[in-house]
């Protein structure tokens, strides 16, 4: 099942500042990704891995709202075929979006995913954005604004974001690559920019005493349905790209008939205050 636009909010305050350089924000901890051996000089895990311009065609220079702002960002990416799938986007070009895996390690030792069905980010989300998790080829998390609905406030770096639910049942018993991916909203002096973050965490399998759905060699399976990148069709409009991405309708983030909702625990207050994606010169 995928969550989407989730009620469920946490973020966890810490003792200490995690992030202190403006261009660092942040990775994925719980599990955590572990840092590129060999990553640019100068370059940390919680950096972005670029910065461009928005490549999705519109007059982004005109949002001055942060709802409009991500109100835009949904119209244009459902044009263009990337309606709620990122990944697809993130994904196909390289030299354009950034490497796979951006500054994490995706051959480290493998980590035992949560038992409470969560993912924790290492501070506050602090950009508007959509950001999604996928286990191998499964989307298991996706939201068009991952800032609001995840609770980053102006406390973000003393803060972890956790996201949820997240369901671990599709990663196979073998293992499965987590991957998480954020296109976050940078304001500057002369608009918007995007500021792409890619993680991936090698995972042992579900977690502890959690029974494995994923798709076996034989076509044996108790997954419900899965998710993966659309076929290439043809390629959608994009500003200074070289990209021949793909077009195709996009992947949907309903969870499949018959599927059971999620706990409907209390949930943590996110402390007040906003995300970052007011324009600013960076």
């Amino acid at each position: 099942m995928v969550s989407t636009a989730s009620p469920f909010i946490a973020v966890v305050a810490v003792v200490s500042c995690l992030i202190t350089q403006v261009e660092s924000h942040g990775y994925m901890l719980i599990p955590e990704a572990v840092p590129l051996s060999n990553a640019k000089k100068g370059k940390k895990i919680s950096s972005w891995i670029v910065q461009i311009e928005p490549q999705l065609k519109a007059d982004w220079n005109s949002v001055q709202d942060d709802t409009k702002l991500i109100a835009l960002y949904a119209e244009t990416a459902k044009a263009a075929g990337y309606e709620n799938n990122i990944r697809k986007l993130l994904d196909s070009d390289p030299n354009l979006y950034g490497v796979d895996c951006g500054y994490t390690d995706p051959k480290a030792t493998p980590k035992t995913p949560p038992s409470d069905g969560t993912a924790t980010f290492s501070r506050g989300v602090a950009h508007h954005g959509p950001c999604e998790i996928w286990l191998d080829d499964k989307m298991v998390l996706h939201d068009d604004d991952c800032c609001k609905t995840f609770g980053a406030t102006v406390n973000y770096e003393k803060m972890k974001s956790v996201f949820k639910p997240i369901d671990y049942s599709s990663c196979s018993a073998s293992g499965c690559m987590l991957r998480f991916y954020w296109l976050a909203f940078q304001g500057s002096n002369n608009g918007y920019v995007w500021q792409i973050y890619k993680d991936c965490v090698p995972l042992t399998g579900p977690p502890a005493g959690q029974t494995s759905t994923a798709i076996t060699n034989s076509g044996n399976s108790t997954q419900s349905s899965v998710d993966g990148p659309a076929p290439e069709a043809s390629s959608p409009s994009t500003t200074g790209s070289t990209a021949n991405a793909p077009g195709t309708n996009a992947h949907s983030t309903q969870a499949p008939a018959g599927t059971a909702s999620p706990n409907t625990e209390a949930q943590t207050p996110t402390p007040e205050g906003k995300c970052k994606a007011p324009k600013k010169r960076v």
